[in-house]
């Protein structure tokens, strides 16, 4: 079986692979895009969105977690369920949060991010949180795991995530 940080290293260059493929053929028909300005221009977006991801479950704030998503973005969870739009993403984490012991800690690490096919970014890392133990002195528990998410710029000018992918 390949570990989530082994199939990121695997994947990730196949998925760019064919990405790129798809902007060369796209080349000839368009101009280029300046991947540069397009990063610079996402990046305090996504730099907030995931820390407001940490902060939502800290406060249990459902509402901070979901802004991040395109009213029509997907949620890809590690079984492959799919949860579809802003609206039902929201109401997932709800339903995980209700249950959820008090988080103490916790961060998304990004360890790469390409601009790709109509100037989305790809961003690719993995995420954890700390919970308190339920047993008083005992060592926290930490969960996470990686990711792959693509980022749009929307309509009204603000990056959102279009597809969520939690590995």
């Amino acid at each position: 079986m390949i570990g989530p940080g082994r199939w990121m290293r695997l994947a990730v260059p196949g998925l760019l692979a064919v990405a790129s493929g798809a902007r060369h053929e796209m080349a000839a028909q368009a101009p280029a895009i300046d991947t540069t300005a397009i990063l610079a221009a996402a990046r305090p977006e996504i730099d907030a969105a995931n820390r407001d991801w940490v902060t939502g479950f800290r406060q249990h704030n459902v509402d901070l977690i979901a802004a991040a998503y395109a009213d029509s973005g997907l949620f890809i969870a590690p079984d492959g369920t799919v949860t579809a739009g802003r609206a039902a993403i929201r109401r997932m984490y709800e339903v995980r949060l209700a249950g959820l012991r008090a988080v103490r800690d916790g961060a998304v690490i990004r360890e790469g991010s390409v601009v790709g096919a109509a100037g989305m970014v790809y961003e690719w890392g993995h995420g954890w949180l700390e919970f308190a133990s339920d047993t008083p002195g005992a060592a926290p528990i930490r969960r996470g795991g990686g990711y792959l998410t693509v980022w749009q710029r929307q309509q009204d000018g603000h990056w959102r995530i279009v597809r969520n992918l939690a590995l």
